[in-house]
């Protein structure tokens, strides 16, 4: 029988290509989420603009929801990622391809 929960993590969300994030959320214990770091690109203003956002594609199965905040555990320098940077999830997750990953938008978090 395939196992597609242990297929994604062992290719997909590992250290090979996913980071790693604290998951907060208020009244809830922190927990590790693995997720690969994405930047989206949408038109805006009539498509006299781009606007740039990032996203966090993860497996179905990770508990995020909107207004969880995810601290990048480690830097990611090609990313502009410092550790401990902060982005708050914008919305419920989309999930995407089959099902068996989502997809988060996420925007800055101050210190």
């Amino acid at each position: 029988m395939l196992d597609f929960e242990a297929d994604l993590a062992a290719v997909f969300f590992c250290a090979d290509f996913a980071m790693p994030f604290t998951r907060q959320r208020p009244l809830v214990s922190d927990v590790e989420v693995l997720g690969i770091l994405g930047v989206t690109e949408d038109d805006a203003l009539d498509a006299h603009a781009i606007a740039i956002t990032r996203s966090l594609r993860l497996p179905s199965t990770a508990d995020v929801r909107a207004d969880d905040v995810l601290v990048a555990v480690q830097a990611v320098a090609a990313m502009g990622v410092e550790q401990g940077a902060r982005f708050r999830v914008l919305d419920l997750p989309l999930r995407v391809n089959d099902g068996m990953e989502c997809e988060a938008l996420l925007g800055s978090v101050g210190p």
